[in-house]
């Protein structure tokens, strides 16, 4: 399954809403904001909805996520989505 940046992007954003029970429409969620508290921005996401994240990944996605630290890739959904284009890239 290839896929592109821009397809990433809206599935990824249905998936952390549908998930995570936001009250936020996916295409609220901007692009280039931090997913997690920054400053007082962002949607304020903790540890716990983080991991809800990685199996939300993991099924949409068909991929694995192995143990690390993803700080700089969980940033926001432009990084988000550059992290699973490449997780996509190494399963096929």
């Amino acid at each position: 399954m290839t896929m592109n940046i821009e397809e990433i992007k809206p599935r990824l954003k249905a998936m952390i809403v549908e998930r995570l029970s936001l009250d936020i429409a996916p295409d609220e969620i901007k692009d280039d904001v931090p997913l997690f508290s920054h400053e007082n921005e962002g949607l304020d996401l903790d540890s716990v909805e983080a991991l809800e994240i990685v199996v939300g990944i993991e099924q949409s996605f068909d991929v694995t996520v192995e143990e690390g630290d993803y700080k700089q890739e969980f940033y926001s959904i432009n990084t988000l989505s550059q992290f699973v284009k490449g997780l996509i890239e190494q399963a096929q």
